[in-house]
């Protein structure tokens, strides 16, 4: 399935009846006291402070997936779990200590339902509610401060793509925001600040980790590969793609290592897909695992 066809199919389904109902328009969803804000991170006494990022890449994230399940395989645990978009969601799920075999599950099972909730006066726009609560209730925990791993879910503001990394505050909402993609989402008011995902900013946010205090960075980055664009791609494809490596590799540079997950350039939702991107993921980590070891050991 093209990318561009997914976003279509994704907003029809969303747009049904059934599920028009079920939609909140309105409020936060949290109390103020949980707003997402930035906050100093948790950092072990006496451990080095590694930090693992999850970059996004909509339906390709599913292959981060396969990144924790097999550093968990492996027995190597960051110090920081930072998401941007995808990354955030499959990120915020491995903070709350999910095993990675459950979020494999939580993935493979997880319906348009559950992040589909348009919106009355754009219905071409979705809301973004549905996947806040979705991820407040697989996560059990609502503070992102109360996490059992230290987790930031990065989003940009509308105004200006100034990048926040939330590291306090709700977590659903840190996340719906951070993957608030601009084609499918509503912006995300945080504040007075509105927020999207930050893809075209920081597809792979490595210096939010620096920033925050990281001193070993491993990245992951799920995006296509140009090498892999088919002829009959659209030219607008090609040209984001472009912009988007180069963005990535120019910040690859603050990254002790830069793990690239080689997947189908078309992205899909269906099962078959996310089962094959999960293998995938967790394949090319485990051939790098050494080299992983080295910096998290």
């Amino acid at each position: 399935m093209h990318r561009r066809n997914l976003l279509l199919g994704i907003g029809a389904i969303a747009a049904s009846p059934t599920l028009l109902s079920g939609c909140a328009e309105f409020g936060t969803g949290y109390p103020d006291g949980d707003t997402p804000r930035e906050a100093a991170i948790r950092w072990p006494d006496g451990k080095p402070r590694t930090a693992l990022v999850l970059g996004s890449g909509g339906p390709r994230g599913f292959a981060h997936v396969g990144v924790l399940k097999a550093l968990q395989a492996s027995g190597i645990e960051p110090a920081l779990i930072v998401g941007a978009s995808a990354g955030a969601i499959v990120g915020a799920l491995y903070a709350a200590n999910i095993a990675a075999r459950e979020i494999e599950a939580i993935a493979l099972n997880l319906g348009v339902r559950e992040i589909a909730d348009p919106s009355l006066f754009r219905p071409n726009r979705m809301i973004g509610r549905a996947l806040q609560e979705t991820i407040n209730r697989a996560t059990k925990i609502e503070r992102i401060e109360e996490l059992p791993r230290a987790f930031v879910a990065v989003a940009a503001s509308v105004e200006g793509g100034k990048l926040a990394a939330f590291a306090a505050g709700n977590v659903g909402a840190a996340v719906r925001a951070s993957a608030a993609l601009p084609s499918m989402f509503l912006p995300v008011t945080i504040g007075a600040v509105a927020y999207e995902d930050g893809d075209t900013v920081s597809p792979v946010p490595i210096r939010i980790a620096r920033r925050l205090g990281a001193t070993r960075v491993v990245a992951v980055d799920v995006s296509a590969w140009r090498e892999d664009e088919p002829e009959r791609a659209y030219e607008s494809w090609k040209k984001r793609d472009a912009e988007r490596r180069a963005i990535i590799d120019e910040e690859a540079r603050d990254a002790d290592f830069l793990l690239r997950i080689r997947l189908p350039y078309y992205a899909a939702i269906s099962r078959e897909y996310r089962e094959n991107v999960i293998a995938l993921g967790e394949q090319q980590t485990l051939a790098a695992i050494e080299r992983i070891r080295a910096l998290f050991g």
